[in-house]
């Protein structure tokens, strides 16, 4: 065992700690907290530690109140006060600036989650067994292949949760899926907006069974229900085939004066409350425009929010149940000069790129492609909105992006309460 004190935070919630000038990550660790750990893999320039007692303990720290958070691994911070958390992501989102797009100018104070707990409105989670060999949700313990039963997330909205228990309950004597047979259960992926629940079941090749259906239907609040079928082994959660079972197509949500559906593979933000504060953020920074462009659109929200700060506003989205979801928006909510494009965002947009005068970007963890960073260094848009869950692909996109761009400012805002995860909006006008 070694003794270190731990030095500043990991871009994952870890704690960072040296060691004969290593750098060791040791999870479930604060700064300027004391600790014995041992090493539990080792690296040419870094190595990853497991820690064994906290000798002396960071004013910070927190009894945790999920006792399956360390196993787990999706709420790394469960541990900290929440203060400290939000202090944790400010410190995170300015060293990537610092390090990565070299930005050491004023970063905005976190806007804080009104609600830490019991926030999610959705979750995607794999099927395994309990001990007893029965049916249930969990999760996959960090880097590994072994499976966590789930018995209560703190962070999933609270209709949520009592969903997700009585389905297991239902399933439990369901196989899990067999990559020979190609049959059996994956994920569970729940929905809820306004109260209303939307159920997908990711499957093999096999049919839900009625009596199955039938009893979900019977859950209160459950609205809608599909089945998913998935037998490739790709990384996205659900299947090419979408069957629907029971209730209404879509789940409707209210948001702010709008009125939206979804489908089952449209993408909203995890946190209502916090996205509609970001949404109306995003709108007070956005410059009146003769046309704003949005790419990675989704179903079309901040569009919508955005609408009359242009003539015409067009929305770029891959994904076809999203674009068909924001066109029905668009029409439901009377807002006739936005307008949505099924497509790859670089491609549709650099076609475009002299209409536009601003832009919004909300693309995923892995930040902009090459082709799209090109795409706006081309074009005419004088106002850049750049919306990032990864602080460290946003960085590298910014260095990249200030050949023709400089940063006015940067908001972080905490949808991810527990877990290391930030949202940063970041204004940039051309130079």
């Amino acid at each position: 065992m070694t003794k270190a004190t731990i030095k500043k935070w990991g871009i994952n919630g870890e704690g960072i700690a040296y060691v004969n000038r290593k750098c060791i990550f040791i999870p479930g660790t604060i700064p300027q907290e004391q600790v014995e750990f041992h090493i539990v893999e080792e690296k040419e320039k870094y190595g990853m530690g497991k820690v064994d007692k906290i000798l002396v303990e960071s004013k910070d720290r927190r009894h945790e109140i999920c006792k399956d958070w360390d196993t787990c691994g999706g709420c790394s911070l469960m541990c900290v006060q929440y203060k400290a958390q939000c202090r944790m992501k400010e410190e995170i989102v300015k060293e990537s600036l610092a390090k990565y797009a070299n930005y050491r100018n004023k970063i905005k104070h976190i806007i804080k989650n009104p609600d830490p707990l019991a926030y999610r409105n959705s979750c995607k989670l794999p099927f395994g067994y309990n001990k007893d060999h029965k049916l249930c949700t969990g999760m996959y313990k960090r880097d590994s292949n072994e499976f966590v039963k789930m018995d209560r997330c703190f962070t999933h909205a609270k209709q949520i949760e009592n969903v997700r228990i009585e389905i297991e309950k239902i399933v439990q004597d369901e196989k899990l899926y067999d990559k020979k047979l190609k049959r059996g259960y994956r994920t569970l992926v729940l929905k809820e907006f306004d109260g209303k629940i939307q159920v997908i079941f990711v499957t093999g090749n096999n049919a839900v069974p009625k009596r199955i259906v039938d009893a979900c239907s019977e859950i209160e609040n459950v609205v809608s229900i599909w089945q998913s079928v998935k037998t490739d082994t790709n990384v996205e959660i659900f299947g090419d085939v979408m069957i629907h079972l029971y209730g209404t197509k879509c789940i409707e949500m209210t948001l702010k004066d709008y009125s939206l559906s979804l489908l089952p593979k449209s993408f909203f933000q995890l946190n209502t409350k916090q996205a509609i504060q970001m949404y109306e953020y995003v709108r007070e920074i956005t410059p009146q425009s003769k046309c704003i462009v949005e790419a990675y659109s989704g179903i079309g929200a901040i569009s919508l929010f955005v609408h009359d700060k242009a003539k015409q506003v067009i929305g770029i989205e891959y994904i076809k149940d999203a674009v068909e979801n924001a066109k029905e928006n668009a029409i439901k909510n009377k807002i006739d000069n936005v307008s949505f494009v099924q497509g790859d965002a670089a491609e549709i947009f650099n076609k475009m790129n002299t209409k536009a005068d601003t832009l919004i970007v909300d693309p995923p963890r892995t930040g902009l492609k090459e082709k799209m960073i090109r795409s706006i260094l081309h074009s005419n848009v004088k106002t850049l909105i750049y919306i990032s869950c990864n602080p460290s692909t946003l960085a590298k996109d910014l260095k990249d992006l200030s050949k023709k761009y400089f940063i006015n400012s940067v908001q972080p805002f905490d949808l991810f309460s527990q877990t290391s995860h930030v949202e940063t909006v970041v204004l940039l006008s051309r130079a």
